[in-house]
């Protein structure tokens, strides 16, 4: 329905005279008359009672006089959400972690964005890098965040964060008091990792434990930061971690740094190559500002 004719029956509806409602809708009588009466056919019912010296409204146009106001509003909502969709300010978000991602600045960044634009919808997604990748491809993700490169033509993949890797083991360890450790100092250390298959960080850390001159005997495999970190507390072997990992740590766990050169990890969003939607354009660049804050910092 062409919203000009609702607003051509509301005005004559509340003057019940089509003179003085001409004149406020600034047209003349008949073309009025002629435009109430194409809605009527579009209804399919008469909305108007018209005799020589009156006008008075039928029951079905009682009806739609008290819910034109409604769907004005409606109207308006649909529009202006549709300028802050436009500009970013509304829509949805579906993004994809792992774990060790979820150390700052990504919760500040969800943080920060939550409170400049509630009216968006966001999700977080769990999943593996390789199932968050997949999701990506499939449309079921924006943007996720987790560690280490991925070359993809269809993926575009932007540095978060660069950060040293620190070693993570227990406080009754012998190595806990050290300033720093070299790599190849933990030949005969147990590691605790995460899973070699699902992890790019995991297979990362072990090449650079070979490059350091050893291939680390990894005792158990992971899913969950928090279960590596507890199982580190309980002596059950060290890890290495990228160091915001000791954001998370509730005690019991000492972080040692690496001695130079120690690997350095980084964090990645990744979201498809076509041009970002006007949501995750700003998200990005939330993320952004909260990294250079903490640089400046």
């Amino acid at each position: 329905m062409d919203m000009r004719l609702l607003r051509y029956f509301a005005v004559l509806a509340d003057e019940l005279h089509f003179g003085r409602a001409a004149a406020r809708l600034h047209i003349s009588q008949p073309p009025l008359s002629q435009q109430i009466r194409i809605l009527e056919e579009e209804m399919g019912t008469a909305l108007f009672l018209r005799s020589q010296h009156r006008v008075e409204l039928t029951e079905a146009g009682k009806t739609l006089k008290e819910q034109a106001p409604l769907i004005f509003a409606q109207f308006e909502r649909a529009i202006d959400l549709t300028r802050c969709a436009g500009r970013g300010e509304a829509g949805s978000l579906e993004i994809g972690v792992i774990s060790s991602a979820m150390v700052e600045p990504i919760p500040r960044a969800l943080g920060v964005f939550a409170r400049k634009h509630p009216q968006v919808r966001w999700t977080l997604h769990e999943l593996t890098p390789a199932a968050q990748i997949q999701a990506l491809k499939e449309r079921r993700l924006d943007v996720c965040f987790f560690r280490v490169s991925h070359d993809d033509p269809q993926i575009v993949s932007e540095v978060v964060l660069r950060e040293p890797a620190v070693l993570a083991l227990p406080l009754a360890h012998a190595f806990a008091l050290r300033a720093h450790i070299a790599l190849r100092e933990l030949e005969n250390e147990r590691f605790l990792s995460f899973g070699l298959l699902q992890s790019q960080l995991a297979r990362f850390l072990r090449d650079c434990c070979v490059e350091a001159g050893f291939t680390p005997r990894i005792e158990q495999e992971v899913v969950e930061l928090h279960t590596l970190l507890c199982l580190v507390r309980e002596g059950l072997g060290v890890a290495l971690l990228p160091a915001s990992a000791q954001q998370l740590s509730s005690g019991g766990v000492a972080f040692v740094t690496l001695a130079a050169p120690a690997p350095e990890v980084s964090l990645h969003a990744r979201y498809r190559a076509e041009t970002p939607s006007p949501v995750l354009a700003r998200f990005l660049d939330t993320v952004r500002d909260v990294v250079t804050a903490d640089v400046v910092r």
